[in-house]
């Protein structure tokens, strides 16, 4: 049955996501701070909704993919926001990667207006999003998580239900602490590699043909070595999720060394400007480090 949504956050991952839910039916009323997003939305049939609020007026389903914490405090709590005109009984989906103190709070706001929340990480970026593949980290109440089944189906090949407010994000945070860490040390076996004199190809055979190997390296290997870092998940965000991991750590009391050690390359990549690009483009930091370049 069609649903009456309203969906804010058109970047890298929402514009697609937001193109599959109108192709399979449903009624869209869209928001993005930069208008020019919507183009492809209104012509496929959406609505631009001139802020949050109007945005969730009519809407049975919320979804929320923005930057972060900052920015769904906003969209949620702001002037204009979702707290306006959120209807009783409406579910609210936020897929942004955030701190989960910050959604658990957004979730006692939406428990105040009669409506459920999700915190809703993805994975998959942005090949995942415009297949309808992403794979979900979900927390919040079960029921809510059942309702929302239809809807979330339509968007993710997987849906991992985790627990209570929050710890969906927590896995997310986990999830890209390992992600983001396996890129980096790829990419300083490449260039360690390469500065001995391995070509990145032979080297490439060998992780491949190797316990090392991984989804995520076979993934950005092409990229990394042809130098396109055309943004599936730009930098600035994989930093901010690294921040977000280092805090969350320190908050439970739990060392993450390496983390530490990574995040610092991130920033620097990030401090050089290249924080709208792929991540895949920490290869760059470590090749000027090093006096040597992996990429042809």
């Amino acid at each position: 049955m069609p649903e009456s949504i309203g969906f804010i956050g058109l970047g890298i991952m929402g514009q697609p996501m937001a193109l599959n839910l109108i192709r399979s039916g449903h009624k869209l009323a869209v928001y993005n701070r930069t208008p020019g997003k919507t183009a492809a939305l209104v012509a496929a049939g959406a609505r631009v909704a001139a802020s949050p609020a109007d945005a969730v007026r009519d809407a049975n389903v919320v979804i929320i993919i923005v930057s972060d914490s900052a920015a769904v405090e906003s969209v949620v709590t702001g002037p204009d926001g979702i707290l306006q005109t959120l209807r009783s009984g409406a579910i609210v989906i936020d897929s942004s990667t955030i701190s989960p103190a910050v959604s658990r709070k957004m979730a006692c706001h939406a428990a105040g207006k009669g409506a459920s929340w999700l915190d809703a990480a993805v994975t998959g970026s942005k090949h995942g999003a415009e297949k309808g593949e992403l794979t979900y980290m979900i927390g919040g109440d079960r029921e809510t998580f059942d309702r929302a089944m239809p809807i979330l189906q339509l968007l993710g090949k997987k849906h991992i239900y985790c627990g209570l407010h929050g710890l969906g994000l927590s896995a997310k945070l986990a999830q890209n602490t390992i992600q983001a860490t396996m890129v980096e040390v790829f990419c300083e076996g490449f260039v360690l590699a390469t500065k001995a004199g391995v070509k990145p190809e032979v080297m490439l055979e060998i992780i491949q043909s190797s316990m090392a190997r991984s989804g995520i390296t076979d993934f950005k290997a092409p990229f990394i070595f042809k130098g396109d870092f055309t943004p599936y998940f730009p930098l600035k965000l994989m930093h901010k999720d690294l921040e977000l991991a280092a805090e969350a750590g320190y908050a439970q009391g739990v060392p993450m060394p390496v983390l530490a050690a990574v995040k610092e390359v991130y920033m620097a990549a990030k401090a050089q400007g290249k924080g709208e690009l792929d991540y895949a483009a920490i290869v760059t930091v470590l090749e000027e480090f090093a006096g040597v370049k992996v990429r042809t």
